[in-house]
Parts: structure tokens; C-alpha cells; sequence
């Protein structure tokens, strides 16, 4: 009883801090709508690293991520390794450029990138990219209160439900009072979080485990000491493929590049991007290391993601569980926050402000997006309550895909290819996003090959194709 007692006070004091964060930033950045949604674009290196990486890493890479560990073993790593590339094409390609450019033309979000670099005046990419964010945003936020639940419910504290209802309010709670500022500082605490948890916790189950060399003796009595065959002896260039196709979706995430956009400069975001692949290299690796060492410790577990929280609960002192529960959800809550507020932003920021060009006054604006990011947590809420879904295989061949393949070339192309043009940009927006969900729909990324890889390769192609015979970049 005291343990667990330990356990919730921790808990509870982390959720705490998150809201005293939310607390300072409304009283900082609530002034003007631009403050609220976009932080004054004024953060440096460490909030723009580890915001970003932090809200790139929903509950996939503490759940999910180390499920994969415990389920495929030490071809787990194919999954970090994609990431890590991920993580390498934003550093070297868009980090710099992006925020450049965004500087440049006075963009204050992503829509606002794709419409002013294309010089799209008919707002018909503003309005498509507000409907996919808000879709796909939604969808990814209701994972992230999955997790939640799991999270909880997998530690003993409460039920599904409960850990959804609790992750829910909070996350809900600190946007609604700080905005994107708000975000932005609880990613960065969360982040640090996160870190510090994947350096020490794998390090101490690799020890329990007996080191790493019982660790790989003990997997291959079950198949999974191999880095390219599973438990059956089947090559899975399928799995590794899947893997390293994650990759393709880091520079079309808008939570994520939004905190390019938003770097107060290039000096920043240059350091930011070499803090961001230490991140990631320290959680990725550890997170897969984690359920690896676990498979051994704890062989019998129903489910694969619930490796972290059952390995907490079993191994670690009470107050130390309550750290590692509040880096859970700190992924969670890293992820889903951002995408409330990027979600709610589009909608107000994109549908209202942008192309209605009613004048209202600041608070009007900012109570207007308060009120939709209540709705957005809500209807979240309400979805990861009625149906529980296996965290990684959704957010990966859903939300994951849908943005990366809708965003992503467009990105990429609007930087580097000169006579890319809105007819493109359209043609990547619909290909993406569509050809996602028809893919996924028919199940075959389980049968052909992972739905982002061709996705996001067609829908380069024809940005590229759509620029050409529609005459090139249209000049202003």
C-alpha cells in the first residue's frame, strides 16, 4: 500500500509541474493570437530540439517501440535505425532551409509555408491541408490517450478507461491555459524526461537480464537472436523495409516542423539539430533495448507493449515508477498536446482567420481556439474510449503515413525544386493522404509493402510531374 502510495504521489506531483508550466506560459504568451500559436517564434536550440523529437515520439516510442523489442527481438533495431535517418533528413534537409524560408516569407504555420511558397492565392492547399492535419490529428491524438490507458492500466492504478479520462484532462488543461508556448516548454521537460529514462532504465534490465550475452543466448532459444529472421525462420525484409520507411515520414509531420518555423534563427535550429539526433539516438536504441531485456525478464506477458510499465512495477522502487509512469506519459502527452494545438490552430488559424479575413480582436481569437482544442480532447477522448487499438500498427499506417506522404514531398520539393507549384503541391496533398488510406484500408501493408514508402515516393513523383506540364512555378 505505501509503495503504491509512493507511486501516485510522484505521479501526481509531475502532472502538477505540468500544469504550473501551463500556468507561467499563459501569463507570458497569451498577450496576442501570434503569441498563442506560435510562441512569439522565439524559442532556441534545446526547446526546438527536444520539443520537436518529443513530440515526434508519441506512446509508440515507450510502448510501442519497446513491444516491438519484446516481440521481435534484435531485429527491433531496424526500427530505431529508421528513425535515426528520420531524424538525419530533417537535420541535413529541412531544419535550416525551412526555417529560412518561413522567415522569409512571414509564415507563421505550415499551411501558411505551402500556400506562400507556391503563391497559391485561391487558399485550395490551406483548406486540404487543414482537412488532413485535422483528420489525421485527431486520429493520431486518440493513439496517444490509447496509451495512456494502457499505461495505467498496465502499472495497476486504475482501469483503461481511467488512464484515458486522466491523461485526457491534463494534457487538455495545460494547452488550453499556455497554447503553443505552453507545448513547447512541457515538450521540452518532457523530452529531457523521456531521455533520462532510455539511458538508465535499458542499461538496468540489460544487467538483470545477466548481461548482454545471456540476453542473446535466451532469445535464440526463441528464434529472435537474428537481425534479419523472425521466431519462424522467415526472412522479414518486409519488417526491416516497414522500418526504415518510417524515415520518410519525419519531414512531413506539421507539429514537428512547425518548431523549425518557430526557432528564433538558423544558428538555433543548426544546434537544435544535433541535440535532436543525440535525443534520438538515446531513445530509440534504448527503447528497443528495453523490450529486448524484457522478452527475458518477464517471458510471459499477454501484451507486447505492455513491457515498460510491467518491468517498472516489477523491478523498480515506487518512487522511481512514478518517474518512469510520468516519462510514459510525457510521450504521450509530448505528442498528443502538439497535435491539439497544431489541430486547433488549423482549423481557426486556416478555416476562420486566413480565408473568412474577419477581424477579431486577440482575446476573441484566443478563446475561440481554446474552445476547439476542448472539443478536439473531448472527441478524442471519447474515440480511445470505445475502441482500443494496437498503438503502433495505427499510428504507423494511418497518421503516421497519411502526413508523411502528404506533407513531406511538399516540403522537400518547395525547397529544393524551383518550379514546383501549387498544381503539384495539390497533387501530393490528394495522393498522399488518399492513396494512404486505400493502401492501409486493403491491408497491404501487411501483404506488399509498407503504405508510407510508395506513398510518399508517388506523391514526389507527381509534385513533381503536376509542376511540369502545368507550366511551373507561378510568379507574383
Amino acid at each position: 500500500m505505501g509503495g503504491e502510495l509512493s507511486l501516485v504521489i510522484t505521479f501526481v506531483l509531475y502532472l502538477i509541474i505540468l500544469l504550473v508550466i501551463g500556468y507561467f506560459a499563459e501569463k507570458k504568451f497569451s498577450h496576442s493570437y501570434e503569441d498563442f500559436v506560435a510562441g512569439g517564434k522565439s524559442f532556441g536550440a534545446w526547446v526546438t530540439a527536444i520539443s520537436s523529437s518529443a513530440s515526434a515520439e508519441s506512446a509508440w516510442v515507450m510502448l510501442g517501440l519497446s513491444g516491438i523489442g519484446y516481440a521481435k527481438g534484435i531485429s527491433a533495431y531496424w526500427a530505431a535505425v529508421g528513425c535515426i535517418i528520420g531524424y538525419l533528413i530533417n537535420a541535413l534537409l529541412i531544419m535550416v532551409p525551412l526555417n529560412r524560408k518561413s522567415m522569409e516569407l512571414g509564415s507563421l504555420n505550415l499551411e501558411d509555408f505551402i500556400e506562400d511558397s507556391t503563391n497559391d492565392r485561391s487558399h485550395i492547399l490551406r483548406i486540404i491541408s487543414a482537412i488532413i492535419i485535422v483528420i489525421f490529428m485527431t486520429s493520431y491524438v486518440v493513439a496517444q490517450f490509447t496509451g495512456s490507458g494502457k499505461t495505467i492500466s498496465g502499472m495497476g492504478m486504475s482501469s483503461y478507461k481511467m488512464g484515458v479520462i486522466i491523461g485526457g484532462i491534463i494534457i487538455g488543461l495545460y494547452v488550453v491555459m499556455g497554447g503553443y508556448a505552453s507545448v513547447s516548454w512541457t515538450d521540452l521537460l518532457q523530452g529531457l524526461l523521456m531521455a533520462l529514462v532510455m539511458l538508465t532504465l535499458p542499461i538496468f534490465a540489460v544487467i538483470k537480464a545477466g548481461g548482454p550475452s545471456h540476453i542473446i543466448h535466451e532469445l535464440s532459444k526463441i528464434g529472435l537472436s537474428s537481425f534479419t529472421r523472425n521466431a519462424q525462420g522467415a526472412i522479414i525484409w518486409g519488417f526491416i523495409i516497414m522500418n526504415l520507411g518510417i524515415a520518410l515520414g519525419y519531414p512531413g509531420m506539421p507539429h514537428v516542423v512547425m518548431r523549425y518555423i518557430t526557432a528564433r534563427d538558423e544558428k538555433e535550429v543548426k544546434r537544435a539539430a544535433i541535440i535532436s539526433i543525440i535525443w534520438g539516438i538515446v531513445v530509440f536504441f534504448g527503447s528497443c533495448t528495453l523490450g529486448i531485456a524484457g522478452r527475458v525478464l518477464l517471458p510471459n506477458l499477454k501484451d507486447a507493449e505492455h513491457v515498460l510499465p510491467a518491468f517498472t512495477k516489477s523491478f523498480l522502487h515506487p518512487v522511481i515508477a512514478g518517474i518512469v509512469l510520468a516519462a510514459i506519459t510525457a510521450a504521450i502527452m509530448s505528442t498528443a498536446d502538439s497535435q491539439l494545438m497544431y489541430a486547433a490552430t488549423a482549423l481557426i488559424h486556416d478555416f476562420y482567420k486566413k480565408i473568412t479575413k474577419k477581424t477579431l480582436d486577440t482575446r476573441e481569437l484566443v478563446s475561440i481556439t481554446r474552445l476547439i482544442i476542448a472539443g478536439l480532447t473531448l472527441l478524442a477522448m471519447i474515440f480511445a474510449l470505445s475502441n482500443i487499438r494496437q498503438i503502433y500498427s495505427y499510428v504507423l499506417n494511418f497518421a503516421w503515413s497519411a502526413m508523411g506522404a502528404s506533407f513531406g514531398p511538399i516540403i522537400l520539393l518547395a525547397l529544393y525544386y524551383k518550379d514546383f507549384n501549387r498544381w503539384g503541391a495539390l497533387a501530393s496533398l490528394i495522393t498522399g493522404s488518399v492513396f494512404t488510406v486505400v493502401w492501409s484500408m486493403l491491408g497491404l501493408s501487411e501483404r506488399i509493402i509498407y503504405v508510407l514508402v510508395p506513398a510518399f515516393f508517388l506523391s514526389f513523383l507527381l509534385g513533381i510531374l503536376f509542376s511540369i506540364v502545368t507550366g511551373g512555378k507561378e510568379h507574383v
